[in-house]
């Protein structure tokens, strides 16, 4: 029997459960949604260091430029453990081989991106971004990208990550 000045308290607590549990059910979800966007994040980075360094690495032969791009995009995709395969909303990846005082027709700055609607062609003497890196240094650039969403139950935002990497060449060209 309750106490009489403070009535019956059996059921306080599932009236504490039902004010706590969405709380809790928010929280829960935002955390979940929020260490899924960081595992794409670190994959992203992840994608383009390693890519990065494949390129780096991988010799260049005069007349197979947009092969050499096409196999380090493709490389890029693959070392990103499925957060850049067909379908992804938002998936970007730039692959450069910069060098800018190249003077062969195989060794001058040539880019080639892959976006959600496929592989594109390369493009002569463009750049994936800006690097403060001298204008005599042969490398490599890898730029991705991804739409992200971050949900916590009634709210929700789209998120665009990214990352980028920049590896000097060291590969010899081919002949």
């Amino acid at each position: 029997m309750g106490n009489r000045w403070f009535g019956d308290s059996r059921g306080a607590s599932i009236v504490e459960l039902a004010f706590a549990l969405p709380i809790l059910m928010m929280l829960l979800v935002g955390m979940v949604s929020a260490g899924i966007a960081y595992n794409n994040q670190l994959a992203l980075t992840h994608a383009a260091r390693e890519a990065g360094r494949y390129g780096a690495t991988l010799p260049v032969n005069p007349g197979t430029m947009d092969d050499w791009l096409a196999t380090v995009v493709n490389q890029t995709v693959a070392d990103a453990t499925g957060t850049l395969d067909t379908g992804v909303p938002g998936r970007y990846v730039c692959v450069a081989y910069v060098h800018p005082n190249g003077t062969a027709a195989g060794d001058q700055t040539t880019r080639r991106t892959l976006t959600t609607g496929g592989l594109q062609a390369s493009e002569s003497g463009l750049q994936c971004f800006t690097d403060e890196r001298p204008d005599s240094e042969r490398r490599v650039q890898v730029v991705v990208e991804r739409n992200s969403e971050f949900s916590v139950v009634f709210f929700s935002s789209d998120l665009s990550l990214d990352a980028e990497a920049v590896n000097r060449f060291e590969a010899a060209l081919g002949s």
